[in-house]
């Protein structure tokens, strides 16, 4: 199915403006994710659904599950054969400045992603009227600099390639991730690595040749169960049944497309999570452990 997002610097309505100037404040990162800009095409929805989302975003059981699910996704992608991508990007003349703010990017996502995750089936099962939340949290918010939120990635300056805006070779890139995903477009996550063509390309490459075993898709499965105990875990409710949705003006039409669309997103995103963490372990392939 198409799916159309409301990009940044497209956004006109003020909800969906002040929606994202907190949802990146909320979770300290310089872009919204394209799961928001999703829900973006009806404001109402984006303003009543990131209200509700935001407590839990901002409590530390969340961002724990949250956490839970990234170590898995690198704990997975440890077993697959891949190459140590920086030192090919030296083979390539890329510099250490372009590596080291690679790294800065890789380590964004494979923190934002699993949030992603969860919220994304978060959302599906209240949508289905399933309760979700509500149970509260015995813990402090963070309090401290060694409990945050998360590392604070507002100051990384993140490009994004478009489709339309992508040389060649990217676009290539680009075009094999759809094919092999079945996604309809490029998620952001891998438009933010197209910024880095030679990134894009070594990483592809080890990425592709995981993408169609029973190994990936198990792993994908995995991934999809840990958010669904996650969701069903958020400290505060996330009330999204039809009756409430309808008092905010959210047709049924709307309701059911966003639904759909949402929907895309619970199965694209387990892939994605391994992606970004296939991303992040291989450009640190040769640093020791910390």
């Amino acid at each position: 199915m198409s799916i159309t997002l409301v990009r940044e610097p497209d956004a006109v309505d003020e909800r969906v403006r002040e929606a994202y100037r907190d949802i990146k404040a909320s979770l300290r990162v310089p872009v919204v994710s394209t799961l928001f800009q999703a829900y973006a095409v009806v404001p109402r929805f984006l303003d009543y659904t990131w209200r509700r989302l935001r407590p839990n975003v901002l409590a530390k059981p969340f961002v724990d599950h949250a956490r839970e699910i990234g170590a898995q996704a690198e704990r997975e992608t440890a077993t697959w054969s891949s190459s140590d991508h920086a030192a090919e990007l030296r083979a390539r003349n890329v510099g250490e400045g372009d590596i080291a703010r690679a790294r800065e990017t890789a380590a964004m996502l494979v923190d934002l992603d699993p949030k992603m995750l969860v919220i994304a089936h978060a959302v599906r099962l209240a949508m289905s009227g399933v309760q979700i939340g509500g149970g509260g949290t015995r813990t402090h918010q963070f309090s401290g600099d060694d409990d945050r939120l998360a590392r604070d990635y507002r100051g990384l300056s993140v490009a994004t390639i478009e489709e339309r805006d992508a040389p060649l070779r990217v676009r290539t890139v680009y075009e094999e991730i759809k094919a092999q995903s079945g996604a309809p477009f490029v998620s952001g996550e891998y438009r933010a690595m197209g910024a880095f063509a030679d990134w894009l390309e070594v990483w592809w490459r080890d990425m592709k040749a995981a993408l169609n075993t029973a190994r990936f898709a198990a792993a994908c499965r995995e991934l999809e169960d840990a958010a669904i105990g996650a969701a069903r875990k958020m400290p505060y409710a996330l009330n999204l049944r039809d009756e409430s949705l309808a008092r905010v003006e959210v047709s049924a039409d709307e309701r059911a497309r966003l639904a759909r669309v949402n929907e895309s997103f619970c199965q694209m995103l387990p892939g994605i999570v391994l992606g970004t963490a296939l991303a992040h372990r291989a450009l640190h392939a040769s640093q020791p452990a910390s």
